[in-house]
Parts: C-alpha cells; sequence; structure tokens
C-alpha cells in the first residue's frame, strides 16, 4: 500500500444502496488518488481552518485537531498540535495518524504519516506527509435505475482508450454508471475515457466520455465490475439520457421487475 493511502473504509460499489428502483441524496465515496485534487480538498479544510478528528493506531477514542499548512510542492502537511493534550505524548516521527473531517457537510477521511514534531516555545505541531490518497463521501445527487433486467440488451462499449472493451450495464443514473466488463484489459482507476457508447434496450445509443472511479475485480471469474462517472457533458446528451432513464424507471414500475 502507498505510504499515507487511507485504508479504513473499502470502497463499495455504488449499487449497494437501499431501495429497489432509485435512491436519493445516498452518499458514495470516492477514493481521490490525483495531487492536484487532494491538494485542493486540503485547502480548503485549511482556510478557514476546520475541526479535525484524529484516530491514532492501537489507542481508543479520537483526538481533535486542525490542518494548519498544506505545501503540495514539497509533499507536506503541518497538523496542530492534538487536544487532549495526552495525545501528544503518543505523537513521534514515524506515527501515522488517520484524520477525518468534513468539508462542507461531507467526510473526508485519510491518513498521514509524522516527519517531524515541532514544539520549542511554539504550540505543538507536527509536519507530515501528503496523504497518497483522499476518501471523498460524496453526495449523489441522482436517482439511479437497476437494470439487470435488461439481461445483455443494455451494454457499455469503452473508447478507444479502453480498447473498446463491451460490458454489461447494470445500473444507471444521470451522473454515471455500473458495468460488469469480462475482463480487465489493464483500466485503472481514475482514466478518463472518451468516445464511450451506451446501448440501450438493443436499439439506442448515446456517446459520452467516462471517468472510471471504482473498479471491483473478481478473483474467481476474471470479471470487472466498474462504477464510472460522466464527464464532459452537453446539454443534448444529458437531455437525452434523463429521457432513457425516465422510460426505463417506468418499464421497471409497470412490469414490477426487481431491481
Amino acid at each position: 500500500m502507498e505510504q499515507g493511502e487511507f485504508s479504513a473504509v473499502r470502497d463499495e460499489p455504488a449499487d449497494n444502496e437501499a431501495g429497489r428502483t432509485s435512491a436519493v441524496q445516498a452518499e458514495s465515496a470516492e477514493t481521490v488518488r490525483d495531487p492536484a485534487r487532494i491538494a485542493g480538498l486540503l485547502s480548503a479544510i485549511t482556510f478557514p481552518p476546520l475541526l479535525l478528528n484524529v484516530a491514532l493506531p492501537g489507542v481508543r477514542g479520537l483526538y481533535t485537531s486542525a490542518l494548519l499548512q498544506v505545501n503540495s510542492s514539497g509533499g507536506r502537511l503541518l497538523l496542530d498540535g492534538l487536544s487532549p493534550e495526552d495525545g501528544h505524548a503518543r505523537i513521534g516521527p514515524g506515527t501515522v495518524m488517520h484524520v477525518h473531517g468534513k468539508l462542507r457537510g461531507v467526510q473526508l477521511d485519510f491518513a498521514t504519516q509524522v516527519i517531524e514534531v515541532q514544539a520549542g516555545d511554539r504550540l505543538p505541531a507536527y509536519l507530515a506527509r501528503m496523504p497518497g490518497s483522499v476518501r471523498y463521501h460524496q453526495r449523489r445527487r441522482h436517482f439511479r435505475v437497476l437494470t439487470g433486467h435488461l439481461n445483455d440488451y443494455s451494454t457499455v462499449i469503452l473508447g478507444p482508450g479502453g480498447g473498446g472493451l463491451r460490458g454489461r450495464l447494470l445500473d444507471l443514473s444521470a451522473g454515471g454508471l455500473n458495468v460488469m466488463f469480462p475482463r480487465n484489459p489493464g483500466l485503472e482507476s481514475g482514466a478518463v475515457i472518451s468516445g464511450c457508447l451506451l446501448n440501450f434496450l438493443g436499439e439506442q445509443q448515446v456517446e459520452c466520455s467516462l471517468e472510471l472511479v471504482h473498479l471491483h475485480p473478481a478473483p474467481l471469474t476474471g470479471e470487472l465490475k466498474v462504477g464510472a462517472r460522466f464527464v464532459k457533458d452537453t446539454d443534448q446528451r444529458t437531455e437525452r439520457l434523463q429521457k432513457l432513464l425516465t422510460r426505463l424507471q417506468r418499464e421497471q414500475l409497470r412490469h414490477r421487475l426487481p431491481g
């Protein structure tokens, strides 16, 4: 595992939501690994500083701290001394801190390793490594329609960046989708693939660009479940997709098909 990568919560596929036909305002955790996005998220909880909860390995309970500085070019963070003060005595170079906070009401988690404890005449602070990943529990804003009842009639074909791989559509919302591919040709989380095609009911197509968010390989079958979101949206694509979603919802309800 990469140093500073948060691992306390496992990636969950986007279709693990309560409700058969749709889910509203559910939260979906995203693992952010892009350094620029990580720096942006951490900077947003630095100015103004927000109260953070800190968990230490082998210690029950939480301490509080604040993120004082983000040096993305140097790969360093500066965190305020822990409160209550007994937590400070547990910190030294190499200590791993699991940090939890909220950015505009959305949960954000990351792990970092202490490089140096700064004290002296000043209040204590900890120089630590920039995390390799951040868990960001984005609020999902869209209804999601499960499409398992469509069998092989609704598919996703990746663009040239994904080798033209064809997969079975599992569920769909105006913001993204889940798809099952027969194999993994080397796809990576965070990749953006243009020129993808969504085929609905074997008759309608929507061209789109997809950002791969979650990848879940199945060791026994070799299949790969992928959660992706739409990027580079256009008004025309959004309108067309919304009409198809409405049609799928109505068909599900009319036939009372399980999700």
